[in-house]
């Protein structure tokens, strides 16, 4: 195994720098709403539409990093019952906790996420999440199977709503 370079070793426990990290969250957060802020002012709807091309075209090389990662494998996306493995894993690497499922059949995989540790931060662009995350999932899901589609978010904390609610189906 390769060793640690110099600058990963920290002289502070784990706990500690799970508190720091955190930090940089909140911070790389407050980065993204002012980036969106100005390039919304300086571009416009033209930098919006950009940066939903770009996220959408990260999330479908993102999805094969999220198979490999979840344990996954890209047959168990046939349809809508291997998606809670993927969207767990990818949940709970982000912190977003949850308590079960509003549907996990076949042809439907409905979520609500009851945490997100940038929801307060990024309240102040509502649409950002919209935006960023709709966008990168969606070119996931058509990678790992063109049939799923989404909407998008049925519910945002960062709107105001008491969870971040999302639907998948199986379409033909």
């Amino acid at each position: 195994m390769k060793e640690k370079p110099s600058y990963e070793k920290y002289p502070v426990s784990e706990e500690e720098m799970g508190k720091r990290y955190k930090n940089w969250t909140m911070s790389l957060a407050r980065q993204m709403v002012t980036l969106y802020q100005v390039g919304k002012e300086v571009a416009g709807e033209k930098f919006v539409e950009r940066l939903k091309e770009v996220y959408r075209e990260q999330g479908k090389k993102d999805a094969y990093m999220w198979i490999k990662f979840s344990g996954s494998k890209p047959e168990d996306f046939k349809d809508c019952l291997g998606l809670p493995k993927l969207q767990d894993f990818i949940d709970d690497s982000f912190a977003n906790f949850w308590n079960g499922y509003i549907e996990s059949t076949a042809e439907a995989f409905e979520k609500e996420l009851n945490t997100c540790p940038v929801a307060k931060i990024w309240s102040q662009e509502p649409e950002l999440c919209s935006v960023l995350l709709r966008e990168n999932f969606r070119g996931v899901l058509e990678t790992l199977n063109p049939k799923f589609k989404s909407d998008g978010f049925l519910k945002l904390l960062t709107w105001g709503d008491n969870c971040c609610r999302f639907r998948i189906e199986l379409k033909d």
